[in-house]
């Protein structure tokens, strides 16, 4: 009878923490840090070491914040809108696989960054909340990312370890991106570009499986 126990909160405990590694994952992708050091280079390198840390940090927080209050508040924007998870998720996992195409080809996602963006350079502000938090670090790609996490968690428990996930990714965005000098001096751009490309084929098979369980979802609604 113990044993019964023992294997059932084994079994349940490693549910989580598949999930946990599941989101992680999914998140840190979707975030993309190692393709957004030669970004945050550009548009840091003007500031002081100590400032350009300070950008980071500020960025890292505010994203941080942005994407806890989708994976929070997220099915009340839902449901005023009258849109259901499964429509989300096939327009959501759309949207990554585009991400995942351009990372594909080492390219920076259109949906993170527009060419002709403009930054003033005296105001740290004016880098900080955007382009790096929204929509560089914060982009639609894991805005999505967490709507879905959020709609795959069905108690308190899972949701705390979708939250758990968040602020993970976070962290360890965080860490890389403070590294960027650090990496830019002894990585060179070929080397930045293969990581890009094999966490982009990771996210192409993420995308896909999230668009077919949407279409699976829509049409048993329809029948």
């Amino acid at each position: 009878m113990v044993w019964k126990y023992f294997i059932f909160y084994v079994v349940k405990y490693m549910d989580i923490l598949n999930f946990y590694i599941y989101g992680f994952v999914s998140l840190f992708i979707t975030i993309d840090p190692i393709g957004l050091i030669p970004i945050v280079h550009s548009l840091t390198y003007p500031y002081p070491k100590e400032q350009r840390i300070r950008i980071i940090k500020k960025a890292i927080i505010s994203s941080t914040i942005v994407l806890l209050l989708f994976a929070l508040f997220g099915n009340y924007i839902f449901s005023y809108f009258g849109i259901t998870i499964d429509a989300f998720r096939v327009a959501g996992g759309i949207l990554l696989f585009k991400i995942a195409w351009d990372m594909l080809h080492a390219e920076i996602p259109k949906t993170k960054h527009k060419p002709d963006e403009r930054l003033d350079l005296e105001d740290i502000d004016s880098i900080v909340y955007v382009p790096l938090a929204i929509p560089l670090i914060a982009g639609p790609g894991a805005i999505t990312t967490t709507m879905i996490l959020i709609s795959k968690s069905q108690t308190f428990l899972e949701k705390g370890v979708v939250i758990l996930s968040i602020l993970s990714a976070m962290l360890v965005s965080g860490i890389i991106l403070s590294l960027t000098d650090f990496i830019i001096r002894r990585v060179n751009i070929y080397g930045i570009n293969a990581f890009v490309r094999i966490m982009g084929l990771l996210l192409v098979a993420i995308s896909v499986q999230i668009i077919f369980t949407g279409v699976v979802g829509l049409y048993n609604n329809m029948h």
